[in-house]
Parts: structure tokens; C-alpha cells; sequence
């Protein structure tokens, strides 16, 4: 795939709902004649239609319904199943409320009094609705059901086709940057013998290295995972996957693996080679189904590949662990399956890890192990197969990956290198905002410049706005998806671009929102051959007016795309929404014209890594991904949102290596998600603060991850919330964005354990880890709810960290800490070119300042900027401290105010070498600089 966003794009934006809809693609046979149709209103509505040959439009007052209806009923056209009809509903906003109540929907009326509604009327603007019809049927006329007006409004029915099915074109097939057969198989670092022998009816399959003996035992008895034990160093067997294996559909229901309503019926078992081959056949009443299991050993990982199921098999589960003394369960932050997560289990001294190879599985979907307790310990979810749009179900193809290692780092997935590698990180000191969802309203666009106005006024530079969908979109529907505008009800395009120059004015780089999950009826190129299929046959929908857009189709459409928003808005980035924040499974096409590929999440994800790669590859292109999945796509995005997940990440154990050590240290992680995202959405009012306990925690595990900064919502957390991100990042990420990691330990009473000890000894559930990068930088994160910590420094040095806060000290006398050195907590960073500290409500002197609370102060040249963010008392400063190598005139101070255009000379109190600045509430920085009549020396 090649972006070009220099490409020609005047040919991409549809001129309108006309341009799109009017000029029936290939697998359309237009309903002609509306001209002759009559229309009937009934309960309450009353109106007039003008009808033309395509179209007819109603206009229309009151509460009730309107039948159209031809002359005579209109055969389904030969080999169609499928009628369509586009609807042009602009509602009133209004109205809205009433119209809900209502429950507006529309509905084919077939010869024969026969109905099938086609789907509700609750959007806004102009849709497509479809639907299935049976067999042979034949259309009496259709019927709006529900409407409400309460003046008089123009609806519109047009574009009324018959759709036949016809072969897809041929594409090339996306090719995986990683090669033609990646592989997740647990890595191993020392020496291992593997060995498969018989033992009476079982097999037994060795692992045999210098730090433990592994024999995992088959024993063809059930038919399921529950035949499988591990025996550790001799001691008693451990089951893993209890009750686990394949789901099937016998008998119009769905039975558990071990579900004795099932036969199980073993044919044979032999040993081929180095695996083990055996046959099982399942019956229910007259139905079969055949199975072929093949059970092999590499290294210190158990491999079972399962496959066969005569489309009958519904998924796969993993099941649960029986028999593990003392375990503990451990879940990886960033390691995550969905909303839910693998977990990895410690027990007599080993780890233990459980997986279904997401690079070979045929399934539609995976999932994790369960989040609710069910006093069941579950290391892994499983898998399911959904129906193609054909009604039929692919031959079930999974493999298990089951491994026992004493090492941590050895139960671990791998996760490929791509072929080429990202290039180096060339903004380190970028931070990032997201700008929350633009409510629908003609306000959205100035409320969004006035958040960054501030932001600017602030001495925030290094900032990266990103936009959000809403940016283009209403929520009502009725938008394009693949050619975005400015919003209608926000004062649609112009109001947009009037916007983007403003905020270019504040120069600020911003990216905006695209998404290549959805299309939309009104995109120039739609075609249902575009959009994805469900199970039954029908499009699926992704929001209202918008459906799944085809994976097969992202190489066309998405260049396409990036040269228009790139032609007509000029970002400086794209944010790359859905892909990487949602598992590939959420986007996964049923279309049974796909084959082999059809109903299967790898289609979806080979198609996306390959749009990734592209992205990557493009030295035009700068793009941000929406993250949360995104350790799927290894070396493939240079920078992420980097959600966790859960409903409550913060309140896990604070485990760093997967994300440190397995994922691409070129990859710039941006925050932790929003504080939201993290600490859950429901924060208190009283802890939406820049000095609670929530907030601190946000910022200490934001660096623990070694992310850039994300700043928190303005409205939510404050302004004093968004500076403190700001500041105490901007210099500190520079030293651990793009650096190797050294060493990783957790804290346990006063000694520092290696991860694979602090797992099992349980250290890290305390959340205080050390983190030592390859240029000399220390990390210490106190991540703890309780408990504190000291760290000495050198033999005068003591930082007394409390919960929630972190200390980085490395080369280059950098300093930066929200933790106590002796004169209480505070947060501070000193670099060369800017100071900030937040001396949380106690009057200290932190270098050249004196304050109570946070202040920041930056200096270029004869110039001194201060700005006070969350204070009341008075700063003093002494510039001698800053500029020490000069010889000092005397120094005038200018006010910046919000409603001035040019600063005001400000009387300041000078005591000695002492500048006293008087916070004032319309003043957001003062500046200390040389008089006027005197010319900077030098120039």
C-alpha cells in the first residue's frame, strides 16, 4: 500500500447526498416510476407529496404515519433478496424527544399483507435503509411509521433499488509487515531437551532444562483440554484447562466442552514423528462432527493445534486451573484482550502462561479470562466463530500455547519486529491534548479555542492538539465518514476553517480525526461492496448512518481519504481513531463472498497492519493512534494514546515490564489514557484536583511507563492540573523516550528484587519499582496506596516518597521529583530553560522563587517569564539567581493581560535583589526585562 497526500482530490467529495446515491452502482436495479405512486396519510399526519421518477417528497405536519404505494405490487427483481431505499429525515431538533417517544420506523409492505421493517427513523439528515425480503416476494409499497412534526417539514424517499448479489473484485491481499508467518511462541534462554514418550494409554511430553523438569501428560479420555496435566520437578499434577476446549452447535444449541449431553467417541492415537495425532468423533442424535488434535513440545511450551468441527464448532475456552498450590495470579498492564486480560500464573516456583495463537487462529474473536470472580482461576478466555453471511460457520482451526518456565520473561508472548523499523523519535519533548467530544452546538468550535488560548498563554508550545470524531460529526448521523466536513450544527465547514485558522494563529500543531472503520451512504465512493457483513446477511452498523467499512477495502479508500482531509484542512498529523484503541475482532466482515477469509479477525487485522505499515513508512505523514490494543502492532506506530484497560486500571499493581521491555522503545506512549481512562470515569468532584492523591497517582504511573505527557481536560481538572502535566514532563521525558531499559526492580523490605523474584514473592502487589535506563537515568515510582518510601541519593540526600509520587534524577544534573527532600512534598523540575514547582499550600523557597503553591518560571536572552498558576500570595523572585553571570540594570516588569493586546508596565515592589510580583486574576504572566530605553548587550 503507498499514501500519497499530494494526490489529486477534486474528484473525492461528493457534491452532496445526490451525487452519491442517484447513480446506481452495479448491483442496484433502480425502482423506477415514482411519479405514479399514491400517498396515504393516516393517524394524525397530514401533508402533500410531490413524487418524481426517483423521488418523492413529503411535506408533512402532526403525529401519525404515510404509506406510499405503486400502482401495482413490483416483483422482487431475479436473484435479488435485498431492497433499499435512501430517507432524507431532517428533523427539527425540537422535535426530537416527541419523536423518540414515538418510536419512528420504516416499513416494506409486501402483496399478501405481508410487513418487514426495514429499521428505525432516529437519525437526523439523509440514510440508507436495507433489508432482506423473503423469497419471491413482491413489493406493495412501504410505510413511515411514527412521525412527528410540529411545523411543517420536508422528508424525502428516494433512491428505492433492488439489490443483487455479484462477486467481489479481486484485490491483493494484504500482506503482514511481519513477514508471511509470524510467530507468538514464548521465547527461552537457556538450554532445553525435549522428549515424547508413551506411559500406559498416555503420552508424556518433556521439557527438561537446568532450572526445572516440565512433563505435560495427555491422556485421551474426555475429548477435551481437562485430558491434559502438568507435572512440575515431580510434584503432584496440575490441571490448566479444566472443563476447557471446543464449544459446538448440535441440536439448534450451544454445549460446553464437557458437557455430558455430548458424545465423545475416541478413534485413535498415535505418535507421528515428535507429536502426537489424535482422532475424536462427537455425536449428538444424527449429527457429527470430527476432530483432529496434534499435541507437540518446543522448548519449554506445550503446543495444541485442534481443528475440524464440520462448521459446527462455535469457539474454544480455555477453561480453568485445578490443583496449583499457593497460586497467584498476575495480570500485565498493556497485555490485554478487549476490556479483559491474560493472566499469568505463579505457583511452586514456576510461572505458567496459557494462550490461543492469535496469528494462526481462524476464529472471529477472542477473549480474555473473566473479570468477575467466579472463584474460579482462569488464565486465559478463549475463542468464537460467528456464521458467514451464508448462515454457515467455518471448520474450527486453534492452537493452544501452554508454558511453564521459572523465568517471568520466559511464559511471555513474543511479539514480532516487523521488517522495517520505526525511525527515531524526533519531537521527544512533544505533549499531547486531547480535546474531549465537541458537544452538538454552534458554541463547540470557539469553547475548543478558547481552552488552547489559555493553553498558549500559559507558555505551552511543545503541544500537539488532537481532534476528536465529534470534531466532524453531530452524533445525529447524516455525515460523511470517508470525507469529512466541518459539523452542521457547530456552524458546519466554514465555522471549521474559521476555527483551524485560529488556532494556527496561536501556532499550535493540530491533527485531526480519521478512522477507517466506517463508511457512510454519503461518501463519493460507497458502494455496498465497501461495507461489511454480519452473520445475517445485513450490513453492519458501526453509529447511526454509518457501517462497518470492508477491511479488503482500506487499502483503496484510506490514501483517498488522507489526500482529501490533507488538501482541504492542511493538519500537521492525522489522529488515527478505533484501529489500535478496539481488538481487530470488533471490525470483523462476515461477507461469505470473502471465503476462506470470511468471519475471521485476521482478515481484519492483516488489512489494518498493512494501512499501519504504510502510515509508518511515509516521511510526509505524521500520525498519532487512539491506543489501548496496540501492542498487537509492534514496530508499526510512532506514536500512541496509551489507554489501559479496565473499568478501574489504577487500581492493579503497578507492573512495568511488558510495557517497558516488550514493546517498541520507539514507540512513543502518550499518557496512560486521560485521567478518566485511568482512575475510572466516575473521579469525585473534590479529587478532580492538581494535588489530590487521584491526580498524583495519574502522573507518577504516567511516568513509571515512560510515556509523554497527555494533558487532562481544562473543564474537569483545572488549569493548574493541565500546567503541572505540562512542566513536569516536558524536560523529564526527554531523557527515557526512545531509550533502552536497563533494569527493572520492585522494592520489598528494603531490597530490590529482580521481577521473576518480586512476582513470586509477591513485591510488586507494594507497586514501588525502580527503573534504570540505559543512558543512567533512575526512575523510582512509589505507586503504593499506603506505604512510603525513602530513597537516598547520595550520603546527604534523602527523598522521602509518599504514596503516589516518583523521583528521576540521572545525567546531566537532571532533577525532577514529586516527593519530599526535607522542606514537605513538592513538585519541581529545573532545566535550562524553565523552573516549575508546586509547593502544595506551604510558602517555600524552591531555587530563584518564593511562593505558596505553583508557579512557573522561564527565561531566554534579557527576559524572564512568570506565570502564576495556583497562587494568591505574592511571588518573589530574585533574578541574580537565574542570570548569575551577569551584571544586573535595573529590570522592569510587564503585565500580560487576557483582554490586552499588549502588556502593561506593572509597579512592582523591589526589596534588594528581590522582585515581589502580586498575583492578579486578569494577569497570566508578568515578564522581568531590561528598561526600554536600554538595548539587549550584544545587539
Amino acid at each position: 500500500m503507498t499514501i500519497d497526500v499530494s494526490e489529486e482530490t477534486t474528484n473525492l467529495a461528493s457534491a452532496g447526498p445526490e451525487a452519491t446515491l442517484d447513480s446506481a452502482p452495479e448491483n442496484l436495479i433502480p425502482v423506477d416510476g415514482f411519479a405514479n405512486w399514491q400517498a396515504t396519510f393516516a393517524e394524525g399526519l397530514t401533508g402533500t407529496t410531490e413524487p418524481g421518477e426517483a423521488t418523492v417528497m413529503i411535506k408533512m405536519t402532526g403525529a401519525g404515519n404515510v404509506a406510499l404505494s405503486p400502482p401495482t405490487p413490483i416483483t422482487l427483481a431475479q436473484g435479488s433478496h435485498v431492497v433499499q431505499v435512501v430517507i432524507d429525515h431532517p428533523v427539527p431538533e425540537a422535535d426530537a424527544e416527541a419523536e423518540a417517544s414515538l418510536a419512528p420506523q420504516l416499513v416494506f409492505l409486501l402483496s399478501g399483507g405481508t410487513e418487514v421493517v426495514a429499521g428505525p427513523l432516529d437519525f437526523h439528515g439523509t440514510h440508507l435503509l436495507r433489508t432482506h425480503l423473503p423469497a419471491g416476494a413482491a413489493l406493495a409499497g412501504l410505510e413511515l411509521r411514527g412521525l412527528f412534526a410540529r411545523q411543517e417539514v420536508e422528508l424525502g424517499v428516494k433512491a428505492l433499488s433492488f439489490e443483487r448479489p455479484m462477486p467481489l473484485n479481486d484485490v491483493d491481499a494484504a500482506a503482514s509487515p511481519y513477514g508471511p508467518a509470524p510467530s507468538m511462541l514464548p521465547g527461552c534462554d537457556e538450554d532445553v531437551t525435549n522428549s515424547v514418550t508413551k506411559d500406559g494409554i498416555s503420552f508424556v511430553l518433556e521439557s527438561r532444562s537446568l532450572s526445572a523438569v516440565v512433563r505435560y501428560v495427555y491422556t485421551p479420555i474426555d475429548g477435551n483440554l481437562s485430558d491434559i496435566e502438568v507435572e512440575i520437578n515431580n510434584a503432584d499434577a496440575i490441571k490448566l484447562s479444566e472443563g476447557g476446549g471446543v464449544t459446538i452447535e448440535m441440536d439448534g444449541k450451544e454445549w460446553s466442552a464437557d458437557d455430558d449431553e455430548i458424545e465423545r467417541h475416541f478413534v485413535s492415537c498415535e505418535l507421528v514423528g515428535d507429536q502426537i495425532e489424535a482422532r475424536w468423533q462427537w455425536r449428538r442424535g444424527s449429527e457429527l462432527a470430527d476432530f483432529l488434535c496434534r499435541i507437540a513440545i518446543r522448548g519449554k511450551s506445550l503446543l495444541v493445534e485442534i481443528e475440524g468441527g464440520s462448521g459446527r464448532a462455535s469457539g474454544m475456552e480455555l477453561g480453568y486451573v485445578v490443583g496449583a498450590i499457593h497460586p497467584r495470579m498476575v495480570r500485565l498492564p498493556y497485555f490485554s484482550i478487549d476490556d479483559s486480560q491474560p493472566q499469568i500464573l505463579s505457583t511452586s516456583g514456576v510461572f505458567i502462561s496459557s494462550y490461543l495463537d492469535w496469528y494462526t487462529s481462524h476464529a472471529s474473536s477472542l477473549h480474555g479470562a473473566p473479570r468477575q470472580a467466579d472463584e474460579l482461576m482462569h488464565l486465559n478466555g478463549g475463542c468464537r466463530y460467528l456464521a458467514t453471511s451464508d448462515g454457515r460457520r467455518r471448520g474450527l482451526k486453534e492452537r493452544w500455547v501452554l508454558t511453564v518456565s521459572r523465568r517471568f520473561e520466559e511464559v511471555l508472548p513474543s511479539l514480532p519486529a516487523p521488517e522495517k523499523s520505526l525511525p527515531s523519535i524526533s519531537n521527544p519533548e512533544r505533549i499531547y491534548c486531547e480535546l474531549p467530544e465537541m458537544e452538538s452546538g454552534e458554541e463547540a468550535y470557539i469553547e475548543a479555542y478558547e481552552r488552547l488560548r489559555m493553553f498558549r498563554q500559559l507558555g505551552m508550545n511543545d503541544l500537539l492538539v488532537l481532534h476528536p470524531d465529534s470534531t466532524w460529526d453531530d452524533g445525529h448521523g447524516g455525515t460523511r465518514a470517508l470525507e469529512p466536513q466541518g459539523a452542521p450544527a457547530k456552524g458546519g465547514d466554514d465555522a471549521f476553517r474559521e476555527y483551524l485558522d485560529a488556532i494556527g494563529d496561536l501556532e499550535l500543531p493540530f491533527a485531526l480525526a480519521v478512522a477507517f472503520r466506517d463508511i457512510s451512504p454519503l461518501d463519493g465512493n460507497w458502494s455496498t461492496d465497501h461495507a461489511g457483513f454480519g452473520s445475517e446477511g445485513d450490513l453492519i452498523s458501526t453509529m447511526t448512518g454509518r457501517y462497518l467499512l470492508k477491511p479488503r477495502s482500506i487499502a483503496e479508500l484510506a490514501p483517498k481519504t488522507l489526500a482529501y482531509v490533507n488538501e482541504n484542512y492542511k493538519p500537521h498529523a492525522f489522529y488515527l481513531r478505533h484501529l489500535a484503541s478496539q481488538p481487530p475482532w470488533k471490525r470483523v466482515d462476515c461477507d461469505a463472498r470473502l471465503e476462506g477469509e470470511a468471519a475471521g479477525y485476521r482478515h481484519t487485522l492483516q488489512a489494518e497492519q498493512a494501512l499501519l505499515a504504510a502510515l509508518r513508512d511515509d516521511p510526509e505523514i505524521q500520525v498519532v493512534v487512539d491506543g489501548g490494543q496496540h501492542w498487537l502492532h509492534r514496530g508499526l506506530i510512532e506514536a500512541v494514546i496509551a489507554r489501559l484497560s479496565g473499568d478501574d486500571p489504577s487500581a492493579g499493581p503497578l507492573v512495568v515490564d511488558f510495557a517497558l521491555r516488550h514493546m517498541d522503545r520507539q514507540q512513543v506512549g502518550i499518557g496512560i489514557g486521560s485521567p478518566e481512562d485511568f482512575l475510572g470515569q466516575d473521579v469525585p468532584e473534590d479529587a478532580r484536583d492538581s494535588r489530590s492523591p487521584a491526580f498524583d497517582r495519574y502522573l507518577a504511573t504516567t511516568i513509571a511507563f515512560g510515556h509523554a505527557g497527555l494533558v487532562p481536560d481544562l473543564v474537569r481538572w483545572g488549569l493548574p492540573a493541565v500546567a503541572k502535566v505540562y512542566y513536569m514532563l516536558r524536560h523529564l521525558q526527554t531523557f527515557y523516550l526512545g531509550v533502552a531499559v536497563e533494569s527493572i526492580h520492585y522494592q520489598r523490605g528494603g531490597n530490590l528484587l529482580e521481577t521473576t523474584e518480586a512476582l513470586i514473592a509477591g513485591a510488586h502487589e507494594l507497586s514501588q519499582v525502580r527503573i534504570v535506563y540505559a543512558n543512567g537515568l533512575h526512575i523510582y515510582v512509589n505507586g503504593s496506596t499506603e506505604e512510603s518510601w525513602d530513597i537516598t541519593v547520595d550520603e546527604e540526600t534523602i527523598y522521602h516518597l509518599p504514596p503516589a509520587s516518583f523521583l528521576a534524577h540521572g545525567a546531566e544534573g537532571l532533577l525532577v521529583y514529586s516527593a519530599n527532600a526535607g522542606q514537605g512534598r513538592i513538585d519541581f523540575v529545573q532545566c535550562d530553560d524553565y523552573l516549575y514547582c508546586d509547593t502544595r499550600g506551604e510558602r517555600l523557597t524552591v531555587g530563584p522563587i518564593t511562593v505558596r503553591g505553583a508557579a512557573v518560571v522561564t527565561h531566554q536572552d534579557w527576559q524572564i517569564d512568570v506565570y502564576p498558576i495556583d497562587t494568591t500570595e505574592a511571588i518573589e523572585l530574585e533574578p541574580a539567581a537565574i542570570w548569575d553571570d551577569r551584571r544586573l540594570p535595573p529590570l522592569r516588569v510587564l503585565a500580560y493581560r487576557d483582554d490586552a493586546d499588549e502588556p502593561d508596565v506593572e509597579s512592582a515592589s523591589v526589596t534588594g535583589d528581590t522582585i515581589s510580583l502580586r498575583p492578579q486574576d486578569d494577569v497570566y504572566r508578568y515578564r522581568i526585562t531590561l528598561p526600554e530605553w536600554m538595548v539587549e548587550p550584544g545587539t
